[in-house]
C-alpha cells in the first residue's frame, strides 16, 4: 500500500488486526489519497525471530574515502590531498577487532565506540557490480536488488511478500520520510513523516469522540462496505499507539533530519512493536564542491557524517536491551572518485563503505580492500570487491532466517550463497 502525501497509511495494535484487514477507511475519511495494493500470492511464512532490521540509505554518493579513511593505503594521502583525513584526528577503529589500516571520519566518535564495543562491521568496497554513475539509475538499480526486472518491486518488498503470513502485524514494515522507498515497492508497508502522522487525534478531542465521529462520517457519506469494515480496526490501532504517550523527540535526541527520521522506528522498536524492516534516508550526499577538510567541523562532509554519526548513537542509545534483536545497514547508491576535483569537492565513484550494526554482528573490516594506486584503480574509481546483495542477503539469511529459496526470490539471478559471504553477521 502507498500514500501519494505522507499521511496516515494504517496502523495497528499489538496482537490486533492482521495486515489483511488492513484500514483504510480512516484515512479516506480525511482525505488522504491511498493506493491500495496486495501481493499476488502469500509465500512461506517468515521464521519469527523477533528481530530488526533497520536500512539506513545516504542518498547522494557518500563519500567512502573520506567516512572509512584507508590511512594504511599508501596511495592515500596523494590521492586526497587537502580533503585527506589525518592520522592524528582520525577515529580509530579499537577494540576487539581493532584495525590500524582503516579509521574513521573525525566526526563520527559514536560509530568508533560502537566498533570498539564489537557492535560494527565494514565492508569498505561494496556496491553495484555495473558501473552506474547516474544517482537516480543507481539507486533504483540497488533498492530494486535486482538489474533485470522493470523495478516494479524492491528487494525489501519481495522479502516481506515471500515470506508473508495472514497474521503479519501491520507495522512489521514502514518507512519514514513521506514516500515509500524503492526498496519496499510491491509490498503494503506503511509511510509516514512522523509518529504523529500515525495519531488521529486532530479529529477530536479524544479517541472516544474520534471513533464516534467516524462511525458517523463513514455512514453518511454511504462507504463501501468493504471500506467501512474497516472502521473498528484502524481505530483500534489508533488507541494502541497511543499508548506510546508524547511521539515528540526527547530531550537530547538530535533535531536532525535522521535524527526524527530514526526517532519513530526506535520508539516503536522499544515499545515492543513487532518491526522486522524499516528505512530510513538521510541527503545530501552528492559533494562536487566545497567538500571541506575532515578537520573543519562545520565543513560539509563533516556536517553529514556529524548528523549520521549523532542519529546512530541516539537510536542504539534508546533501544537499550533490544540491541541485540537490532541491526543497522547503511549504504549509499556509489562512493566518490579516487582524486579530488578542482572544485575542492569529489565526483561520481563506485564503490563504498557498507556498515552493518547492533545485533548479532561481527566486528572487524570485511572483504578485499583493492587499493588506490593507480594500477588498482577502474577508470579512476576504486573497485569494486564485494557486491552489496550479498552482503544484503548474509543479513537478511543471519538475522532474519531468510533461506536459500527466499534469497533467490529476493535478488533473483543472483547466486548469494554462504560461500560468498564475507561475514559480516554470526
Amino acid at each position: 500500500m502507498e500514500t501519494t502525501t505522507g499521511q496516515l497509511t494504517g496502523t495497528e495494535p499489538v496482537g490486533g488486526p492482521s495486515r489483511r484487514h488492513f484500514l483504510v477507511g480512516a484515512a479516506a475519511a480525511a482525505g488522504t489519497t491511498v493506493v491500495l495494493g496486495r501481493t499476488g500470492s502469500v509465500g512461506a511464512a517468515a521464521p519469527v525471530t523477533g528481530r530488526s532490521l533497520i536500512v539506513i540509505f545516504l542518498r547522494g554518493g557518500a563519500d567512502g574515502l573520506t567516512l572509512l579513511p584507508p590511512l594504511g593505503d599508501p596511495s592515500y594521502a596523494a590521492r586526497r590531498g587537502a580533503l585527506r583525513v589525518q592520522t592524528g584526528t582520525a577515529r580509530a577503529l579499537s577494540g576487539p577487532a581493532a584495525n590500524t589500516y582503516f579509521a574513521l571520519h573525525p566526526q563520527a566518535p559514536r560509530l568508533a565506540s560502537l566498533y570498539q564495543a564489537g557492535r560494527m562491521a565494514v565492508v569498505p568496497a561494496a556496491g553495484l557490480p555495473v558501473i552506474n554513475r547516474s544517482h537516480f539509475d543507481a539507486q533504483l538499480m540497488m533498492e530494486a536488488g535486482s538489474f533485470g526486472l522493470a523495478h516494479g518491486s524492491g528487494w525489501a518488498g519481495r522479502w516481506l511478500n515471500s515470506t508473508a503470513d495472514p497474521n503479519d502485524h501491520v507495522l512489521r514494515s514502514i518507512g519514514f520520510g513521506g514516500t515509500t522507498p524503492a526498496s519496499l515497492r510491491g509490498h503494503p508497508s506503511m509511510v509516514a513523516y512522523s509518529l504523529s502522522d500515525l495519531s488521529l487525534l486532530s479529529w477530536g478531542p479524544n479517541r472516544q469522540q474520534v471513533r464516534t465521529n467516524q462511525v458517523e462520517r463513514l455512514a453518511q457519506g454511504g462507504t463501501h462496505p468493504l471500506l467501512s469494515s474497516w472502521t473498528t480496526p484502524t481505530l483500534d490501532t489508533v488507541d494502541s499507539l497511543a499508548t506510546l504517550g508524547d511521539t515528540n523527540l526527547p530531550t537530547g535526541w538530535p533535531n536532525t533530519a535522521l535524527g526524527r527520521r530514526l526517532w519513530p522506528i526506535a520508539r516503536l522498536i522499544e515499545a515492543g512493536f513487532p518491526v522486522e524492516f524499516s528505512h530510513a534516508e538521510l541527503d545530501g550526499w552528492d559533494t562536487h564542491s566545497a567538500q571541506g577538510s575532515p578537520d573543519e567541523p562545520t565543513a560539509n562532509m563533516s556536517s553529514l557524517v556529524a548528523q549520521l554519526d549523532g542519529a546512530v548513537g541516539a537510536f542504539f542509545d534508546r533501544i537499550g536491551s533490544r540491541v541485540d534483536q537490532t541491526t543497522v545497514v547503511v549504504m549509499s547508491e556509489f562512493g566518490r572518485r579516487a582524486e579530488v576535483n578542482s572544485s575542492g569537492g569529489t565526483d561520481h565513484g563506485t564503490a563504498f563503505p557498507m556498515m552493518v550494526l547492533g545485533g548479532g554482528v561481527r566486528p572487524g573490516v570485511f572483504g578485499p580492500w583493492p587499493g588506490l594506486a593507480s594500477n588498482q584503480l577502474v577508470d579512476g574509481d576504486l573497485r569494486l570487491s564485494v557486491d552489496y546483495r550479498s552482503v544484503l542477503g548474509e543479513v537478511l539469511s543471519r538475522r532474519l532466517g531468510a533461506t536459500s529459496s527466499h534469497l533467490s526470490t529476493v535478488f533473483p539471478g543472483f547466486s548469494n550463497s554462504p560461500a560468498g559471504w564475507v561475514g559480516v553477521c554470526q
